[in-house]
């Protein structure tokens, strides 16, 4: 079984927009992980989480934003 990042409902934005929320603050590090292709981490920032995922084939690190208008309702 491969392990996956789970981070739902996520909106990939740029290199320049990630690193403006997170600003180099290593206090905004939450988790990392990794499988044979990618690793990725977890950073929460500003009120938001943020996921930078880097492809170990590609080369390419992918930057995401957690889409708060989308988030599961909590049901009372």
């Amino acid at each position: 079984m491969t392990i996956k990042p789970n981070f739902p409902n996520a909106v990939e934005i740029t290199d320049e927009a990630f690193h403006l929320l997170i600003d180099n603050d290593e206090k905004s590090w939450r988790d990392y992980n990794s499988n044979d292709i990618s690793e990725w981490t977890l950073y929460h920032r500003q009120g938001v989480k943020l996921l930078a995922i880097c492809n170990f084939v590609s080369g390419v690190t992918q930057y995401y934003i957690q889409d708060i208008n989308n988030l599961p309702v909590l049901k009372l």
